[in-house]
Order: C-alpha cells, then sequence, then structure tokens
C-alpha cells in the first residue's frame, strides 16, 4: 500500500511500538457480570495501559456464550474474547467466606474498582465503597448501574437487570427516534447506545478521578446511572421542548434541528446531506433544480422539525428529486459550488458525501494506512478487529494483539 512521505512520518508518530503507556502501574478490579457496559470500561482502561483483574463467578461470566453464529474460540464467544483480552480472570463464588476475602484484598490493594454488579451488592458483602475506602483512601470506586446508587428509584429498580433495551426503554428514547409514519411505535436505537454513554461517562469519570488524586491524594465513589448518561444526549429535545411550551414529536430519520440532515436513496445507492445553513439549503435547491421550493422553505424556521406532517411533504419533494442522479453527479455539483471558503457562507454549499455500507468502509485503504483495523484468523475465517482508538503520539492506547494471537494458536 502506498503512502505519501507525511502520511509516513505521520503514520510512524502515531506507532505504538516501543512506547509506554499512560495507565501503566494502575491496577483495576472489574466486576461486571453480563453487564457490558462494566465490560468496555474495564477494556478501554486496559487499551490504556491499566493491569485489569477482572472477577467473574465460578463457570465464568455468562457473556462468554454470547455469539453471532455460535462462532466461538476455545469455548469463548467473539464478543467476550475481543472486550476481555489481556485481563488477567479471576474466579471467585462471593457466597464463601473464603472467596470474600481474597476478593476484599484485591480490593484494598488496587487503584480502581468497577462495580457493575446490583446497587448495595458489594456494600451487603462489606465490600462497597464505605468499607473498602476505610482501609484504601486512595481507590476510585466506579460504579455503572441504571438508576445510580441512592433514590426510592434505584431501590425500586434494584433487582432490574442493567441492560442497553431496559435503559433505552426507562428513559424515554426510543419515543423519539421512532418512525414517524408509524406513530407512536418507539424504536429501540441499533447500537447499545445507553451502554456505551455509560462506559464513555464511566471512562471519563475514572480519568478525572484519577487527575484529583494527584493533587488531593484521594479517591472517590464515581456513581454512573445509565439513564443519565442517555439522558445527556437528550439535551436538544429536552430544551427544545420546554422552550417550545411541549413535548417534541417522534421525529424518528428526522434530525434534531435541522432539515435536511439525513441520508437519502439515490440512483445508484445512498448519499448523506446536511445544509448547516440557509444559504447551503438554497444551493442544494438550486442543484437539484427545485428553486421553486425555496419561498415556502426558504429559513430554517421554515423546517422546523418538529412539524413533521409539514416537513414530510418537502421530503417528498426531495426523495423524488435526489433519485433522478447518481451518487457522483450529485456529489460533483455540490462540490462545485463556493469553491473559496470565504464565499460559502454567502452563496451556500449542502455537505453532500456517499453513505457507506459496512463492506465499502472497510475497503477504504485510509483505515490500514492509520492502521485502525487488523485482521486476524478464527477457524480459518477472517477476522477484523478495530485498534485502539487512543491515538496519542506519546502514550498510545493498545490492543493486545499479541494476547489475541497466542488465543488463536
Amino acid at each position: 500500500m502506498s503512502m505519501s512521505r507525511r502520511d509516513e512520518l505521520l503514520a510512524k508518530l502515531f506507532a505504538a511500538e516501543g512506547k509506554p503507556s499512560v495507565l501503566e502501574g494502575i491496577k483495576v478490579v472489574e466486576l461486571s457480570k453480563s453487564n457490558l457496559a462494566g465490560s468496555m470500561v474495564g477494556a478501554m482502561l486496559r487499551e490504556l495501559g491499566a493491569e485489569v483483574v477482572k472477577v467473574e463467578p465460578q463457570g465464568g461470566d455468562p457473556a462468554k456464550d454470547y455469539s453471532p453464529y455460535g462462532v466461538n474460540v476455545k469455548g469463548l464467544g467473539i464478543p467476550y474474547l475481543i472486550e476481555n483480552l489481556g485481563k488477567k480472570i479471576v474466579h471467585l463464588d462471593l457466597e464463601q467466606e473464603d472467596d470474600r476475602e481474597e476478593l476484599r484484598k484485591l480490593l484494598v490493594s488496587c487503584d480502581v474498582i468497577i462495580d457493575a454488579l446490583k446497587p448495595g451488592y458489594l456494600d451487603s458483602l462489606k465490600l462497597g465503597y464505605r468499607d473498602i475506602s476505610r482501609e484504601n483512601q486512595r481507590v476510585i470506586y466506579v460504579a455503572i448501574s441504571p438508576y445510580g446508587h441512592f433514590s426510592e428509584k434505584a431501590k425500586e429498580f434494584l433487582n432490574v437487570p442493567d441492560s442497553d433495551l431496559t435503559a433505552q426503554s426507562y428513559n424515554g428514547y426510543p419515543s423519539i427516534i421512532g418512525n414517524p409514519s408509524v406513530r407512536p411505535a418507539p424504536l429501540r436505537a441499533g447500537v447499545w447506545a445507553a451502554w456505551m454513554m455509560a462506559a464513555i461517562s464511566a471512562i471519563v469519570g475514572t480519568l478525572l478521578a484519577l487527575y484529583e488524586r494527584l493533587r488531593s491524594g484521594k479517591g472517590q465513589f464515581v456513581d454512573i446511572a445509565t439513564h443519565e448518561t442517555l439522558a445527556a444526549i437528550h439535551m436538544y429535545p429536552i430544551l427544545v421542548g420546554f422552550l417550545f411550551g411541549r413535548s417534541r414529536p417522534q421525529y424518528g430519520f428526522i434530525d434534531y434541528i435541522l432539515y435536511p440532515f439525513g441520508i437519502y436513496k439515490v440512483k445508484d445507492g445512498y448519499i448523506t446531506i446536511a445544509t448547516p445553513f440557509d444559504t447551503d439549503f438554497r444551493a442544494l435547491l438550486k442543484v437539484i433544480k427545485r428553486w421553486d421550493l425555496e419561498p415556502d422553505w426558504r429559513y430554517a424556521i421554515d423546517r422546523v422539525t418538529d412539524d413533521i406532517d409539514r416537513i414530510v411533504e418537502l421530503e417528498k419533494e426531495l426523495k423524488k428529486e435526489l433519485m433522478k442522479y447518481s451518487a457522483r453527479e450529485l456529489i460533483k455539483k455540490a462540490t462545485r459550488r463556493a469553491v473559496l471558503p470565504m464565499f460559502r457562507r454567502l452563496v451556500g454549499r449542502p455537505v453532500v458525501v456517499r453513505s457507506y455500507t459496512l463492506k465499502e468502509a472497510i475497503g477504504e485503504k485510509h483505515w490500514y494506512i492509520r492502521g485502525s483495523l487488523f485482521k486476524v484468523s478464527v477457524n480459518g475465517k477472517e477476522l477484523m478487529i478495530p485498534n485502539s482508538p487512543f491515538r496519542m503520539s506519546e502514550t498510545p492506547g493498545k490492543v493486545p494483539v499479541e494476547r489475541l494471537k497466542d488465543i488463536l494458536q
């Protein structure tokens, strides 16, 4: 694969080989039985160099059995295998006193505890934050649960397992992203939006607590409620609904605040269109030769996405026109507009890019120049694994590829 001189220099700058990791020396104990948000936190801390010990029940984490089409490596499902690469796995029966003592020793000697079990369970065993922090004042205790560790609501849902599906359902998120044409049927977001937001919030909380510990010498309790983390991405719907004095509707494929801002079918596939400014929208109308629509839809306030029935009228017109063009034709026409950046806001230029399939995306040589993906063989089949997203020139994140190769042999 050919690379420019600049690409070679930058690839060398961000190469991970031979460089230290930012969390070297940090010890993490993870308790996340089937809670993949907790497992993701342990995986990301491990990528950053932390030593992670995962405590599982006797017989192992049930999550090890989950795998698409039953594909597994030595009895381990692919998602479990990837999320737990490089972690040290310890099996303990916390109903047994000797095993509880073993866990206590691990907890009082570590820097970070990831508690993704039922709220209050470790506390009932005298292994929660208040007991461990008496012996280890520097410990950072990161708990992940649906409603957090306090309030009557948290108590009411104590025995409901944390999951991405229930987190989204309790949060109300599916009620606004369902298809407006089949209202009011809600729709779950297709990725683990709630669990991923919880994991990212837990990572940020952990790193901030580690930073604060450098200043104060003290650890702290980081209480992550999955619903709160998902609510953070509700910001615009909540604020706009408050300002309008009514709940926002189910806008589904339409963006919170902009229109058009989505994926559209064309003659030979799909494209993505965004018009962040009114001038960009007008430029789009010129590109598709529908200036007749301009008087009724000129300003952003004309295209407010809360009026679903009205915006669907414009949606039908745009879809009909876009089907007359190929993706290449539209991208070329849009790119020709406002070549000089200083005139872009005046003349307008819609953002038009091709919408890739997953197969097309992983065929892009860009990801291989960056080292974003690597391939391994599993049972004679090629498996594509994403590399660590932490691209840092001095202390990059690292996926333990060598450990994976050892397992596969």
